[in-house]
């Protein structure tokens, strides 16, 4: 397995980062544009649609930009957890995507694998195993 690496200091030039600060400061003019907007009123509409689409564009562009490290490409799945549990809020894949941020934060120098005191679920006694659905075990 590919150890992962410490992040540096230096790490934190990855573009991905100025990429995730342009789409979250597009999302928040969008939100600045609709605080008090008269539908009725067309240079008002106008500025919301703009800003609308400003975000839009944002936000394909941050899904276009490779991580270059680590650091990166956690802010990147932490960013797309943020847009999951916004935008689908019955799905679980805001929290699927927590859980991968989780596994990338736990760096070390030595191979990847899961800690114990982490994820004290995966010490459980099997009880019974679940046949498939032909009749045999799993």
């Amino acid at each position: 397995m590919t150890a992962l690496r410490r992040i540096t200091q230096a790490d934190t030039e990855d573009p991905v980062f100025a990429a995730i600060a342009a789409a979250d400061e597009a999302q928040r003019q969008h939100l600045a544009a609709l605080v008090g907007l008269d539908e009725d009123d067309d240079a008002q509409m106008r500025r919301a649609n703009a800003a609308s689409y400003a975000e839009t564009v944002a936000f394909e562009r941050l899904t276009q930009v490779m991580p270059t490290t680590l650091a990166g490409l956690r802010a990147l799945v932490e960013r797309y957890a943020v847009e999951a549990e916004e935008t689908e809020r019955w799905s679980a894949g805001g929290s699927y995507l927590r859980h991968i941020a989780r596994v990338l934060a736990c760096e070390s120098e030595r191979s990847f694998c899961l800690s114990e005191r982490k994820f004290p679920e995966l010490k459980q006694d099997l009880a019974q195993q679940i046949p498939n659905r032909l009749g045999g075990l799993s």
